[in-house]
């Protein structure tokens, strides 16, 4: 079960390479729409998502208001951001290391989670166009990352907990300008350019239950692999990362966390590959839809 938000704003999901028409699968099975959009799932108690999986899996059984999956037959599964991104800095090791003289910063492995953010304006969906900020940067640099949704609000969440104020993940890419991050110091600058904060193609639910250290992140451009790293290779695991964003924070439904890059990024090679315009940007990860991006042409 994924779940993505068409073209219309209105909320879908894929089974299997179908994505189910939700409002045609009620009118045929004769069952009422549990919800319209992402965010009436997200706000709704518990049942509002056990009524839709139901609705969705009925229609997919019966092949009722099914259309082959397509990423074009989807936006963003999130159309807006109500807060900024928590994103999580130098959480791999080898991507730590590699940017370390690149960026002039201590090759030392954090002791703590590097947390910054990235404002709301960053996001588009699957397929849409990054652009390019001419005259803004010359260094455009891709980051595939696996991005949580938050389902259930809290505050100083337990790691024993934090799966269970999970909703799901999905792909995402931390769209960095490196010239504007370096020069400014703090990255949030060189990281919230409009734009630059692709995520989709779905929201995985995952139910409470913790992804799998096996789950394996990738990156292509052009459809040469750069980036290719599992969960267990992060410096500090999803339940620790969400346990320190929550001390004293209170995390709200829907909030999103990125949870950082691993090695092979455009900066990390000799010499430096960062993205020329037209270039295809595909994040894949196990267990939910790839997220394709292109960058703009001049």
């Amino acid at each position: 079960m994924h779940y993505v938000t068409t073209k219309r704003g209105r909320l879908g999901a894929v089974i299997q390479g179908s994505l189910i028409d939700i409002d045609a699968a009620s009118k045929a099975l004769g069952l009422a729409v549990p919800c319209l959009d992402i965010w009436s799932l997200l706000d709704g108690p518990r049942r509002i998502q056990d009524d839709f999986d139901r609705l969705v899996k009925m229609a997919h059984a019966k092949n009722v208001a099914c259309v082959n999956y397509v990423p074009k037959l989807v936006g963003s599964p999130l159309p807006y951001l109500r807060r900024n991104v928590f994103c999580i800095g130098k959480n791999y090791a080898d991507h730590a290391l590699e940017i370390a003289n690149k960026m002039g910063i201590s090759p030392d492995l954090p002791k703590y989670p590097i947390v910054f953010t990235k404002a709301t304006n960053t996001l588009i969906g699957p397929l849409e166009t990054i652009p390019l900020h001419e005259g803004v940067t010359g260094k455009i640099d891709y980051e595939a990352e696996l991005a949580l949704v938050i389902g259930k609000s809290g505050v100083n969440i337990t790691k024993q907990d934090a799966w269970s104020h999970v909703f799901g993940f999905g792909c995402y890419n931390d769209v960095s300008a490196r010239d504007l991050q370096k020069r400014h110091g703090q990255w949030h600058l060189g990281k919230s350019l409009d734009g630059f904060g692709p995520m989709g193609s779905a929201i995985t639910p995952t139910y409470g239950s913790p992804l799998s250290d096996d789950t394996r992140v990738t990156c292509k451009v052009n459809g040469e692999l750069r980036q290719d790293a599992t969960l267990a290779q992060m410096i500090f695991d999803i339940p620790t990362l969400i346990a320190a964003l929550s001390t004293g924070i209170t995390l709200e439904v829907g909030d999103v966390i990125a949870t950082g890059t691993p090695a092979g990024v455009g900066m990390g090679f000799n010499p430096m590959r960062f993205l020329e315009p037209g270039d295809e940007v595909e994040v894949a990860i196990d267990g939910t839809l790839p997220l394709i991006n292109r960058l703009a042409f001049a």
